[in-house]
């Protein structure tokens, strides 16, 4: 990935200031522009890159702060999309920006992936890393059986729809000279029919698309609880996808995570999800190098990138510290350093 023993990175996404959120309310109730929001995320983003300097990441990202969602991304640069803020109340966020396809998806402002790479670009030296949802994911979230079925009867019909589009972002973000790219999709799974859909309309989008190092963040399948399947339940399909990293959730791996591990071939990086990206607990740099040297059992040095297990905030209104995620950052690249010094 890159020339260097346990890489660290971050998965994508930062905690937005509260200025962020408020603009953001405004903005759907019509009552700021977007043009407004754009202008204030062209000052604030450059922080975000320096936050993630000073701590030592060695592959950034802008944070994802342009993006009221992850999936919202590509519903505010295409037709089709209906918008609205949905309240939650958990998991230290009070709610979430919403979408739903209720017409014809057609590029209204392509190239936002691209736009995002060019502007991070100007503001760092550094390796970047952009991240894109997948067909699959986008259509999980925001087909509706009763709103949708007009232009896209069935998911399946969506999820083909959708191919082209990543895929065209995909290619302008490649020709902007950006080297890393990253997939995520919590929902690929846990049903083989719909992970078989998942795995092959990704693969359609970068089939061919060369120049690119290609991530995929398998987030939200953590160790078997309450009858959640683990991650060794997407083998051996994930194994089909034409990636060069997976990133998983390690923050407990057990023995079925390890035998998943054992059973995915060599060709693949593997991302240690080391850090819980959205829980207050600060882990130090030794409780990260006990966690990464579990995955070691399995993997091999040259083969491990460390970073969070999940985004540090995946939607709008996750209210996060700033300062906390810097310290988070930072003990994980001083765990980065403390396993090249002993693995060198």
């Amino acid at each position: 990935m890159l020339n260097k023993l346990f890489p660290s990175t971050t998965v994508g996404s930062m905690p937005r200031p509260q200025f962020f959120r408020e603009l953001v309310d405004k903005s759907l109730s019509g009552k700021s522009s977007e043009s407004t929001l754009d202008q204030l995320m062209d000052r604030a983003i450059p922080y975000v890159v320096a936050l993630q300097e000073a701590a030592g990441i060695d592959l950034i990202s802008d944070g994802e702060w342009r993006r009221k969602s992850y999936v919202g991304v590509i519903a505010e640069s295409y037709t089709g999309f209906e918008t609205e803020k949905r309240i939650v109340g958990t998991h230290r966020h009070s709610a979430y920006v919403g979408y739903t396809v209720t017409d014809k998806i057609l590029p209204s402002n392509p190239g936002v992936f691209a736009r995002e790479s060019t502007f991070l670009q100007s503001f760092t030296t550094k390796p970047i890393r952009i991240a894109l949802p997948t067909p699959y994911l986008i259509a999980s979230r925001t087909w509706d059986l009763q709103k949708s079925d007009k232009y896209y009867p069935t998911k399946l019909d969506l999820v083909r729809s959708l191919i082209p589009v990543i895929r065209e972002e995909l290619i302008l973000l490649r020709d902007t000279g950006v080297q890393f790219v990253q997939f995520d999709d919590p929902d690929m799974g846990p049903d083989k029919e719909g992970l078989k859909l998942a795995v092959d309309s990704l693969n359609e989008v970068v089939d061919g698309v060369d120049g690119i190092h290609l991530s995929m963040h398998l987030c939200g399948r953590r160790q078997p609880v309450l009858n959640q399947p683990g991650y060794s339940s997407l083998l051996p399909e994930i194994t089909n996808l034409l990636f060069d990293q997976l990133m998983f959730e390690f923050l407990d791996p057990n023995e079925d995570d390890l035998l998943m591990l054992s059973k995915i071939t060599e060709k693949f990086e593997i991302g240690v999800g080391c850090i819980a990206a959205r829980e207050p607990n600060l882990e130090t740099p030794i409780e990260i190098v006990d966690r990464v040297k579990k995955i070691l059992k399995i993997v091999s040095p040259e083969r491990i990138v460390l970073h969070p297990d999940c985004g540090f905030s995946p939607g709008t209104y996750f209210e996060i510290p700033l300062d906390e995620i810097y310290d988070k950052m930072r003990n994980e690249v001083l765990a980065s350093e403390i396993l090249r010094q002993e693995f060198s």
